[in-house]
């Protein structure tokens, strides 16, 4: 599927969390109670990710809120038995889904069978699980990773940053999604993510999760970013331009030791960045950083 920039992309930005536990399995909250927090605090999109278990979701959606079915599977690591299982969310797979037991100690078996069933993958919390690049590497076929993760930040281990420039420098084409992966009251609503659909329905979610037509927040809004053409002789591969709400630093970044960034002044606040392409960029994407600390991430424009 085509890679897109949400930015650049007709339809209405709706905001999900695509990681979250009920009692079901050891949240919090039984499902109707999960989805009803989420639905009034303002999320359009929800999906119930127990562990190892799925929920019959019907009855839960409204016209302007979307819960979707999935599960968090656990796989193990073929041929290395002293590392940690994996960690990997299914988005959109049907009440009921179950891995063989051939697929729970295959990862790769494991994501191709949420792909069989209509679901796709999302490689969750890889610094929680204690897992270095060369532990995940092998891995093929999600479509996202995990760039922060409410839940882990209890432990100080939420952040996906490294691992998805890891990735991203390999070749891989994946996007950063932010989630609460909830569990208990202090994990609701601190990560999610913004999809551009032109509807809402659970194929327009899937269709911008495989193409990456999304941004992920902690608090911050990115109102654009894209890459202008060339203006001139000082521009040949064309500007970043970046506009959010106001920080204290942006940040484009690219492969290994490149990228720029763009300070605030002492008390006072940025919204835009502009900055020629490097020439040995292979890709782009930036992270603005707000005056609490807070992120958000575009996913990586290819060059």
């Amino acid at each position: 599927m085509r890679w897109q920039n949400p930015f650049t992309t007709e339809g209405k930005w709706y905001k999900a969390n695509l990681h979250t536990h009920t009692t079901t399995s050891d949240g919090w909250a039984d499902p109707p109670q999960t989805a009803e927090l989420y639905r009034r605090a303002g999320y359009h999109i929800l999906a119930l990710t127990d562990h190892w278990a799925t929920n019959d979701v019907g009855g839960l959606s409204r016209r302007d809120f979307l819960v979707i079915s999935g599960l968090e599977y656990h796989p193990l690591c073929p041929d290395k038995p002293e590392v940690n299982p994996h960690h990997l969310v299914a988005i959109n797979v049907p009440h009921g889904f179950e891995l063989t037991a051939r697929q729970r100690r295959d990862a790769n078996a494991a994501i191709r069978a949420v792909k069989a069933a209509g679901g796709e993958s999302l490689l969750a919390h890889p610094l929680w699980c204690g897992h270095r690049y060369d532990h995940y590497s092998y891995l093929k076929g999600y479509v996202a990773l995990e760039i922060y993760n409410a839940t882990c930040d209890k432990i100080a281990r939420s952040d996906g940053q490294t691992d998805w420039c890891y990735l991203l420098d390999a070749g891989r084409v994946v996007g950063g999604v932010a989630v609460d992966d909830t569990h208990g009251p202090v994990d609701f609503f601190a990560g999610w993510t913004w999809f551009k659909l032109d509807r809402l329905t659970v194929p327009a979610v899937m269709e911008a999760l495989r193409s990456g037509c999304y941004f992920s927040s902690t608090g911050p809004r990115i109102h654009d970013f894209r890459v202008h053409p060339p203006a001139d002789t000082d521009t040949p591969r064309g500007t970043v331009e970046v506009r959010c709400s106001p920080a204290e630093f942006i940040y484009l970044s690219a492969q290994t030791y490149h990228g720029a960034r763009r300070k605030a002044e002492s008390g006072k606040a940025i919204r835009k960045f502009t900055h020629p392409v490097g020439k040995d960029w292979a890709y782009v994407r930036a992270i603005v950083v707000d005056h609490r600390g807070r992120r958000a991430w575009t996913n990586p424009i290819f060059l």
